[in-house]
């Protein structure tokens, strides 16, 4: 059986190999997993986040503006395109600045995967 190639599946989302591609790869990578929950372990009481899975949920869903896995396959990833990935990074080093609020970022994943959210009194 043929499987038909990611390009052919996914037309839209053409995956580089570009240097800038693999760089800002790396570094969102580097920044979910390291950077974005370094900086939570010492915000604990005001980051609604801590986790690295959190941070790639709710930086990838926001870049995207739904649950990602709805349009990238996989493992995200591997499967993003030059934009995704630089749209990626940026958001992510916002979020590290505190120039974008990781709480909204947060609520719109929530509300795009229908989670409950959280309620504060």
């Amino acid at each position: 059986m043929h499987t038909p190639s990611l390009q052919n599946q996914f037309p839209h989302a053409y995956l580089s190999n570009s240097t800038e591609h693999k760089s800002n790869l790396r570094e969102f990578l580097h920044y979910a997993k390291n950077v974005l929950p370094s900086i939570a372990s010492t915000k604990k009481s005001t980051w609604p986040i801590h986790h690295d899975h959190c941070f790639m949920r709710v930086i990838l869903d926001n870049i995207v503006g739904c649950a990602w896995y709805e349009v990238i396959p996989s493992p995200a990833y591997k499967n993003l395109t030059d934009e995704q990935a630089s749209a990626a990074l940026n958001l992510a080093k916002q979020i590290a600045t505190e120039s974008v609020s990781l709480h909204a970022l947060n609520q719109h994943s929530k509300q795009w995967r229908n989670k409950q959210l959280k309620l504060e009194f």
